[in-house]
């Protein structure tokens, strides 16, 4: 039976979020934060995909795979069915593969983006992948495929969990340490990002610097100069002429051998179609970032969607809420049992909240729906999940032991809290679709 504050609790997440007057609170405050979005998205996006790409080249990661880069979504008017069923709005995800051929094949990517006389080398030198049994020791890339995942997704969602800071440094290697790729992977991609955030701001890169954020670099000839802090702590000043030196090119002292172009000092390897200053991949980041920024304020319809107008005045009527409240409601039942679960010499407000959040993030984050960057986790085996979420919390302050006890005691219901958390994630989206296409 539902307490009381339960109940409260209901009602307040209904009033705040769905309905009708929080609907057009939520409308007004998209078009208030509309500004920050496109700033915020401006200074992000452009990082993420272009160091996407670059460590694509090098690791041989094609960019329809090297998530977030081929994510984007179009508005679609809902029909007059599925708007009876409370679908405001379809986003529909853009077909990368099909608008840019070339993004599927790592030969094609090369001919269409790089220069001719750079094409053959860098078709030769690239990193082939190996093949049990065939390929000749050194001289492939072995393709394990929770490393991958790590490398063509999570690293890139970790950043989004962290400031581009020392927690993001030290998770990074931490996970590098525990899948076997310290040294070359953690550092590499930590020291591309942070190049590339160099770039944007200590100097004016067109096409990755907001107007008015870049300016004038300092000059060491005629090469711009900023300062990185690498991954292993220290303060380096880096040269460079051209975005695809901090992209791809080999940079002594902050790039693994191997995983690095060496490249012309006087002019981009990139194409510049028709005389532009810019090559194509920064038109397509741009074109994205700018239907990004026109479809903020519908970030509204896909607050309410599946949510019908009749279930707009009454929370009692609300699918949605029910489906939050149930959601709620499990979520407390776990607490309260992990809240019993701990020995009286732990058992003070903080720790207890700390191992709370432990047990949650062992459920939640091999079962997460329609967010990218999760897959690394996903493609771990139940056993590799189990001994990196033991480490990760170790290393947070707590009792490994206490940590133990509470994975052996949630163990037998682990794979059906997961489905179940992913079924009633679900359910009223697929309610509503169905009796839309029956109507």
């Amino acid at each position: 039976m539902a307490t009381s504050d339960q109940i409260l609790k209901k009602q307040k997440y209904f009033e705040k979020t769905l309905s009708q007057s929080a609907i057009y609170a939520i409308y007004l405050r998209h078009l208030d934060t509309a500004p920050l979005f496109a700033e915020n998205i401006w200074f992000q996006i452009p990082v993420f995909d272009l160091s996407a790409l670059g460590l694509g080249l090098l690791y041989n990661i094609l960019p329809i795979e090297f998530l977030p880069f081929p994510i984007d979504f179009q508005y679609q008017s809902p029909t007059a069915e599925e708007t009876l069923q409370g679908i405001w709005a379809n986003f529909v995800p853009v077909e990368f593969a099909r608008m840019y051929i070339w993004m599927t094949d790592y030969r094609e990517y090369i001919l269409e983006n790089m220069k001719e006389e750079y094409q053959f080398d860098m078709i030769m030198e690239s990193p082939k992948k190996a093949v049990y049994g065939k390929t000749l020791y050194a001289k492939g890339i072995y393709d394990p495929p929770v490393q991958r995942e790590f490398l063509r997704s999570t690293f890139m969602r970790l950043r989004l969990l962290r400031k581009p800071d020392v927690s993001y440094r030290d998770m990074l290697k931490d996970l590098a340490e525990y899948l076997r790729m310290a040294g070359v992977t953690d550092e590499h991609v930590w020291n591309r990002l942070m190049l590339i955030y160099a770039a944007q701001t200590q100097a004016f890169v067109l096409g990755l610097s907001p107007l008015g954020v870049g300016r004038l670099s300092r000059r060491d000839g005629d090469m711009a100069v900023v300062t990185i802090m690498d991954a292993r702590g220290n303060i380096v000043d880096v040269r460079f002429r051209t975005l695809d030196h901090n992209q791809i090119g080999f940079i002594l002292g902050l790039t693994p051998l191997g995983y690095g172009y060496l490249l012309p000092r006087d002019e981009s390897i990139y194409k510049m179609p028709d005389g532009k200053k810019n090559p194509q991949i920064i038109d397509i980041i741009k074109k994205k970032i700018r239907g990004m920024r026109d479809r903020y304020v519908l970030t509204t319809f896909a607050y309410t969607n599946y949510h019908p107008a009749q279930e707009m005045s009454d929370y009692h009527k609300s699918l949605k809420t029910a489906q939050y409240d149930t959601l709620q409601t499990y979520r407390s039942m776990i607490e309260d049992w992990v809240a019993r679960q701990i020995p009286p010499d732990e058992a003070n407000p903080a720790r207890i909240r700390h191992y709370q959040n432990a047990v949650l993030q062992l459920i939640s984050w091999r079962a997460k729906r329609h967010r990218w960057g999760w897959e690394g986790w996903k493609a771990m085996t139940e056993d590799e999940f189990r001994d990196w979420w033991l480490g990760y919390w170790k290393q947070q302050g707590l009792n490994q032991s206490v940590l133990r006890n509470l994975y052996e005691g949630i163990e037998p219901w682990l794979r059906k809290l997961r489905e179940g958390k992913l079924e009633l994630g679900e359910r009223v989206k697929r309610l509503r679709r169905t009796l839309a296409r029956l109507m």
